[in-house]
């Protein structure tokens, strides 16, 4: 059997099976690792493609039904002397602590609206700053529901696993092998605080601005961002928090701990770019 694949530059956006997705995500892949070799490059844009010529006003973008990056997000700050050592020591040595240190935990759907390449993830990361002053999160935790997804993700540095995540409005659920990794319980209402709320930069609370140590590479770190998003629906509520305490990071969230979070559908507007950043 022959298989036609387009030769277009973007047609890995939109495979139109298993087998094509499979053939262009090996196709960015490569192109990551042939970035991530060549030291004179330090910007990836639109994983090889190039930068769009024309970007819209986020604003200008109407989205309906459920298509979109769809999920519930919460941050908050960690204080005890006990969190505050054990931040320290997850952010690699190519990140400063911040001002206020702060986590940042969202699961999300991303449905783009293509049925082969939707899939859901989770994150569980902390805010770094980096040498120039600028702030991005590192990826402590990224449960994935596919095994291509986690290939990639893993093939860059990101901390990907295999387990059965549920993503809704009301509850979103990260299961290992039947037990709780994460889940974000979200309860629709106005926030009683709005001051004490934590909004990551860019409304896409940490996903936006993504940072990870490169597996074969551990003096660099790849900084993953998609610029400008428009925020297609977002709901004020309070997110109740569940994690399992085996994990390392786990102490960093108090039991019980309910943050105030969003349940948002956005889509991104803006370029895909990866950055390398070298530590001092």
């Amino acid at each position: 059997m022959m298989i036609i694949m387009s030769k277009s530059r973007n047609r890995g956006l939109g495979p139109k099976n298993e087998m094509e997705h499979a053939y262009y995500s090996g196709i960015i892949i490569q192109k990551v690792r042939d970035f991530v070799k060549d030291d004179d490059i330090k910007e990836l844009f639109n994983f090889g493609a190039g930068p769009r010529n024309n970007i819209p006003n986020p604003t200008d973008i109407k989205v309906g039904g459920d298509r979109g990056t769809n999920g519930i997000f919460t941050a908050f700050n960690v204080e005890h002397p006990e969190q505050l050592k054990l931040y320290r020591n997850l952010l690699p040595e190519h990140l400063l602590m911040p001002k206020l240190p702060t986590v940042s935990l969202v699961s999300v759907d991303y449905n783009n609206g293509n049925k082969v390449t939707r899939y859901n993830e989770g994150m569980v990361m902390i805010k770094g700053i980096l040498p120039n002053g600028a702030e991005t999160w590192f990826v402590l935790s990224m449960p994935v529901e596919t095994w291509l997804m986690m290939e990639m993700g893993v093939d860059w540095g990101f901390p990907k696993r295999i387990y059965e995540i549920t993503v809704s409005r009301e509850k979103t659920i990260v299961l290992d092998e039947g037990k709780t990794h994460l889940s974000l319980e979200f309860t629709p209402g106005p926030w009683s605080n709005k001051k004490a709320v934590i909004i990551p930069e860019g409304e896409a609370w940490g996903i936006n601005n993504m940072a990870v140590v490169h597996p074969k590479r551990a003096d660099l770190l790849l900084i993953f961002s998609y610029g400008l998003i428009s925020v297609q629906e977002r709901m004020e509520g309070n997110v109740k928090i569940n994690i399992d305490r085996n994990q390392k990071w786990s102490s960093l969230i108090q039991e019980g701990l309910v943050s105030f979070g969003v349940f948002q559908r956005y889509v991104s507007v803006g370029n895909s770019v990866i950055t390398k950043i070298f530590p001092k």
